[in-house]
């Protein structure tokens, strides 16, 4: 006997769960696809094809499969929260906030989304309604790292260090693998003037991910203010190496230069600086064939 569409809607709807596990994403939106088709009310196909969109970077095409999934389900809430998310991240903050509301409106424990609506305040520079929100995604889940890390560094924009560093150690003491919480803790450590803790911070970060060109420039900035302007060259350097257009490495490289009387090095990273500038002013200039 023949499915009906809905039974074959969710063959292919778990067709796309099973490739989206195996990282076959292409596979995965050819079965969501399907299953839509099938049944174009599937809500949940909807949802789950759009995550896919908005891992691959395609905010809008996510935008447009979550309000396919809040219109076949306005009651939602993953929806509203994963809409959320993509709305922050092409910089829609008050969107944002807009679908975090609704996502805890339907659901009052909904960790996730204190915690990105807490992103979107501290984005906002609203760092006291942020830490609010951190604090209810903490209160229902007690060894949340990230909440204690953002919670940490919305302390940090208040100026509030020693706060910061107690959510930090929050963070690490759950998560010993958090390379953005000690980087975070170095910051704060370093703005408490304690740059051998910052040093420390920042050599446990770079050790758990050395692919972090912000990590590099931080240490090399603490490296500057002691003075070791060997060392901080290499720390620009290498933040350079990973983002060649980092105008801010070239600028702090430059100044160490400067401060070890390698002139010609240090006129080299500023003329670099200032292109790097004329063009994020004006665009790349074209060339002639």
């Amino acid at each position: 006997m023949n499915q009906s569409s809905p039974e074959r809607a969710g063959f292919y709807f778990n067709l796309g769960i099973a490739y989206s596990a195996m990282g076959e994403f292409d596979q995965a939106i050819e079965g969501y696809d399907e299953a839509v088709r099938l049944d174009p009310e599937y809500s949940e196909a909807y949802n789950n094809r759009g995550k896919i969109y908005h891992d691959q970077g395609n905010n809008d095409q996510a935008i447009a499969d979550y309000d396919l999934a809040l219109q076949k389900n306005p009651e939602f809430s993953a929806a509203y929260n994963n809409r959320g998310i993509a709305n922050y991240d092409i910089g829609e903050l008050a969107r944002a906030v807009n679908d975090y509301d609704q996502a805890i409106r339907i659901n009052s424990d909904y960790i996730s989304a204190y915690n990105n609506r807490g992103n979107a305040y501290r984005a906002l520079g609203e760092n006291a309604r942020a830490i609010s929100n951190y604090d209810e995604a903490i209160a229902r889940d007690p060894e949340n790292s990230a909440a204690y890390n953002n919670r940490g560094t919305a302390y940090h924009a208040l100026g509030e260090n020693e706060r910061a560093i107690e959510d930090y150690d929050e963070a690490i003491r759950i998560n010993s693998d958090y390379a953005a919480a000690f980087n975070n803790r170095g910051n704060a450590n370093n703005d408490l003037a304690q740059p051998e803790r910052a040093l420390r911070d920042y050599d446990q970060a770079i050790r758990l991910n050395p692919n972090d060109a912000d990590v590099f420039i931080n240490r090399g900035n603490t490296l500057n203010e002691l003075a070791q302007f060997e060392k901080s060259v290499e720390d620009y350097g290498e933040a350079i190496r990973l983002n060649p257009n980092y105008s801010e490495a070239y600028h702090n490289r430059g100044v160490a230069y400067n401060r070890l009387g390698n002139y010609e090095d240090s006129e080299r990273d500023f003329a670099k600086v200032a292109e790097l500038r004329e063009t994020a002013e004006n665009g790349p200039s074209s060339v002639s064939p």
